[in-house]
């Protein structure tokens, strides 16, 4: 009996330990990062990259490692940021510059002290982030950052506590270009990813100081919550043998999550389009625009532009009598003129033309004359036969 319940405290201890020795793995997800990032920026449609986040305080000018600094950690060079909302798209994902959009952020889901590739020399050191399709894990061909991605310090400014300070002109990225060399260790170490990135040394030698090594848990702002533990930051070792990319694009067709503060089913937030993955007029025979509710709806329910009245002191040119056209004033004395000569026919042949009625209340004409009494018509009658009796008597 006693070696029975030995053997079963054994099994516990057992099982226990290797529950305990199980790291736990961080689970991110879309809807994590839709809701962490929903309240600092927007959402918008990429034609190459599907949905993407960018951040509100971007204009024109605005870099994504511009506002932060370098730390030399246990997990090699590890970007913090000075943003709030830093911990997430500087450890997941990667930024690109979208050309109808600008700089924003393709989710991803495997954390990495920083997903950046490094170019350096004697006398500089740069970094620009990884493309989306970037993988490490697998033999593939490594596609170099365009120049003008990069950013570029003084050697002796690699560590400063802010880097925006320190930020070489643009115009100089070409010559430093040439100074330089590429500098790619994303690497996986004990099912982590690392970034060793330039000499630690050389560094060291630039800047005048000696480095220690800081381990990750004590640097804030890498990953989300308060607490960073090395075991967050494992990756499946099985996942890890098929290669693991920095960017995982979410398509535009999936249903945007429910953010806070817009409850409402059925209603998406507005977002921006890239403007190459706008509906092609030519599918649906008509243009087609989006709604204040960010659903699309066709041109024929758009609003019509009504005309706005004119402003004080302009003439209403909407409400003035047309001018009358040569040809309708040589017409009306035409007419003016053939009335007269019809008028004064009539008084040489006695019989003055009659007057239009007078008008005698609103809209009622005036009564014609009465016509003359039978017995005067009869006896006017008489007279004018008499007088064709006389002219026709012979004369003496």
């Amino acid at each position: 009996m006693r070696f029975a319940k030995a053997a079963a405290l054994v099994l516990t201890a057992t099982l226990l330990s290797c529950v305990l020795a199980r790291p736990a793995r961080a689970e991110v997800s879309f809807d994590f990062f839709y809701s962490n990032l929903s309240p600092h920026g927007s959402w918008a449609v990429s034609a190459e990259y599907g949905r993407v986040w960018q951040p509100s305080v971007y204009e024109p000018g605005w870099n994504p490692y511009y506002d932060g600094h370098w730390v030399n950690t246990d997990l090699g060079w590890t970007w913090v940021s000075d943003y709030d909302w830093g911990s997430v798209p500087y450890h997941y994902g990667t930024w690109t510059l979208d050309p109808g959009i600008g700089w924003v952020w393709v989710p991803g889901y495997v954390w990495a002290p920083s997903w950046v590739v490094f170019r350096t020399g004697p006398d500089y050191i740069g970094w620009a982030p990884v493309a989306p399709g970037f993988s490490i894990g697998v033999s593939v061909g490594f596609v170099e950052p365009v120049p003008e991605r990069f950013i570029f310090v003084s050697s002796r400014d690699f560590v400063a506590p802010r880097v925006r300070t320190c930020i070489l002109p643009e115009g100089r990225t070409t010559v430093i270009i040439n100074r330089t060399k590429i500098v790619n260790n994303i690497t996986i170490e004990k099912n982590v990813v690392v970034n060793r990135g330039p000499d630690v040394r050389i560094v060291e030698r630039a800047s005048g100081r000696r480095l220690r090594t800081v381990p990750i848990e004590r640097v804030a702002r890498v990953a989300p919550g308060p607490h960073v533990t090395r075991a967050a930051f494992a990756v499946d070792p099985q996942k890890a043998k098929h290669g693991l990319r920095a960017a995982e694009p979410v398509s535009a067709k999936e249903p945007l999550p429910v953010a806070p503060g817009n409850r409402r089913e059925g209603r998406e937030p507005r977002v921006k389009e890239s403007p190459a993955v706008r509906p092609n007029p030519a599918n649906t025979g008509r243009d087609r625009i989006e709604s204040k509710h960010g659903r699309e709806t066709s041109d024929a329910a758009a609003p019509r532009h009504r005309p706005q009245p004119p402003a004080e002191g302009e003439i209403d040119r909407r409400r003035q009598p047309a001018a009358p056209s040569r040809g309708s004033e040589a017409e009306a004395g035409q007419n003016a003129r053939e009335q007269d000569t019809r008028e004064r026919d009539a008084r040489e042949r006695g019989n003055p033309p009659r007057e239009a009625p007078a008008v005698r209340g609103p809209g009622r004409p005036e009564a014609p004359p009465r016509a003359a009494a039978p017995a005067k018509a009869a006896k006017q009658k008489d007279k004018e036969k008499k007088d064709k009796d006389k002219d026709k008597q012979p004369k003496d």
